[in-house]
């Protein structure tokens, strides 16, 4: 079902509640993380957002919300059993549309223009 293997990453002063998933030999990362139920703001729910290689949000819209009504107590025994074996979670039918998300082609990372500083480029013209 899953083309390509999951891992789970583990950042360097990434504190709290949540982890990140990488698929295959991509270097974006996907964060998996508690938030609000927005149906039920007493209860939570796990969202997944598209980082950065280096784990920071490309938006701050989530891709995928699912576990919905969960209660706090909840949330580390989810996030234990995605640390366990990711690959068996986002084969659950909940994780449907996150695991097509995660399977679909990426697209290259645009790599920065370098800027040439003002006094260079007068220099060059």
């Amino acid at each position: 079902m899953l083309d390509k293997p999951v891992q789970v990453i583990e950042l360097r002063g990434a504190g709290g509640l949540g982890l990140f998933l990488r698929v295959g030999d991509d270097q974006r990362l996907f964060r998996v993380a508690p938030v609000r139920d927005p149906h039920q703001p007493r209860f939570w729910c796990l969202a997944a957002f598209e980082c950065s290689s280096c784990g920071i949000p490309v938006t701050g819209t989530a891709i995928w919300a699912g576990a919905w009504g969960s209660a706090h107590h909840e949330l580390a025994g989810l996030l234990d059993a995605i640390k366990e074996d990711a690959t068996a979670w986002l084969a659950e039918e909940e994780c449907a549309k996150l695991r097509a998300l995660l399977m679909q082609p990426r697209p290259p990372l645009p790599l920065p223009v370098a800027r040439a500083p003002r006094q260079e480029a007068n220099r060059a013209s």
